[in-house]
């Protein structure tokens, strides 16, 4: 496959810099991946793929194997997610008095921990499959291939960019137009297509639009066997802690558990059906599952006002590099909770709306 020579994010890009604003239609998988993709091989250390991740600000990278010495060609065959990683090392033992992690921890190889044969697109498959892929499988990342071999990733934070520079082209056109800019966004979104503008205007509103209202949190006193519990049962990756009061007071997320569990040595248990119940694998009455939230939870919480703009909602996520912000109201009372899933839903469901109108 000859390498896409002109991606939708860089025009997006240079036209935010020139003010030359021309539409585009957002369609393809390969108008938002990214194509310099890091690799790894099934012989690399965890330890290796670690400083690979802090190194590049990454969370997901994709495997290969060369099949024989003759064979130069790399083949894929998986990715590791930081997750992954977290649950092998849990580098942070020491903070709650456990054994510090074994050397030999990051001396394993990625073999032991890939996932194989993901869920993945080709270039030209829709920017919904990728991104129903990613929410109905509760996965931040889709490997990219043409032909059965790697040519890119695309991720939720590349959802979050795209968002973020077609509302930076709303305000430009803004300035031209004194045109609101959320309209003019929905314009690019639809291709310029009136009858579906608002149809899409309905859908990318406040933060209300998208969020999860029906919100489920801890105790502060709560454990982290409870915490395990709560995700796996709800499938989702974060929860907010309440005092007594049920104010606001912190977050947890799946990572914060993750990097608490003890080290684990030997091959990871198959993927189930269940959520998470291959990374929360832990024997029972381990002492860290006694943990209480209030020592665990990150206290410095973002959090928003269900009338907060949906695009600002989603420049703060990206900018801020966090999976999602608590609504709350002025009392710290807790209304919902809006997600990088939540956002992928909602440009699912503005391209429904989008295919609807112009049928």
């Amino acid at each position: 496959m000859a390498k896409h020579q002109s991606k939708l994010i860089d025009i997006i890009n240079d036209k935010c810099n020139t003010k030359d604003i021309l539409c585009h239609m957002v369609r393809a998988v390969k108008d938002i991946m990214t194509y310099e993709v890091k690799t790894l091989t099934l012989d690399d250390t965890i330890g290796t793929c670690l400083d690979i991740m802090t190194e590049n600000k990454i969370r997901h990278i994709p495997v290969v194997d060369i099949v024989t010495e003759k064979d130069t060609k790399s083949h894929f065959v998986g990715i590791v997610s930081q997750r992954d990683v977290f649950r092998q090392i849990s580098p942070y033992l020491e903070k709650i008095g456990q054994a510090n992690s074994d050397i030999n921890a990051l001396q394993q190889l990625l073999v032991q921990i890939v996932t194989r044969k993901p869920k993945c697109a080709s270039p030209e498959s829709p920017i919904q499959y990728a991104t129903t892929l990613m929410v109905e499988n509760h996965v931040d990342s889709v490997p990219v291939l043409f032909e059965n071999d790697l040519v890119g990733i695309v991720t939720a934070t590349d959802v979050l960019r795209l968002f973020v520079r077609l509302h930076a082209i709303g305000h430009l056109y803004e300035e031209k137009t004194k045109t609101e800019p959320r309209r003019r966004f929905v314009d690019l979104l639809a291709g310029n297509s009136d009858e579906a503008i608002w149809a899409l205007s309905s859908v990318l509103g406040t933060v209300k639009d998208i969020m999860t209202e029906e919100v489920v949190s801890l105790d502060e006193h709560d454990n982290l066997d409870k915490v395990m519990k709560l995700m796996q049962k709800g499938k989702f990756r974060h929860v907010p802690v309440v005092d007594r009061q049920k104010k606001l007071v912190g977050i947890i997320s799946d990572r914060d558990v993750l990097r608490l569990l003890p080290y684990r040595k030997g091959q990871r248990k198959a993927k189930s059906e269940v959520f998470r119940a291959d990374l929360f694998d832990v024997e029972p009455y381990e002492p860290v599952t006694h943990q209480q939230v209030y020592r665990i939870m990150n206290r410095d919480v973002i959090h928003v006002q269900p009338d907060c703009g949906f695009h600002e909602v989603v420049k703060m996520l990206h900018e801020k590099k966090i999976s999602c912000v608590p609504v709350i109201d002025e009392n710290k009372n807790i209304l919902g909770i809006a997600t990088v899933t939540d956002v992928m839903r909602g440009l699912l469901a503005a391209y429904a709306l989008f295919e609807k109108t112009s049928a």
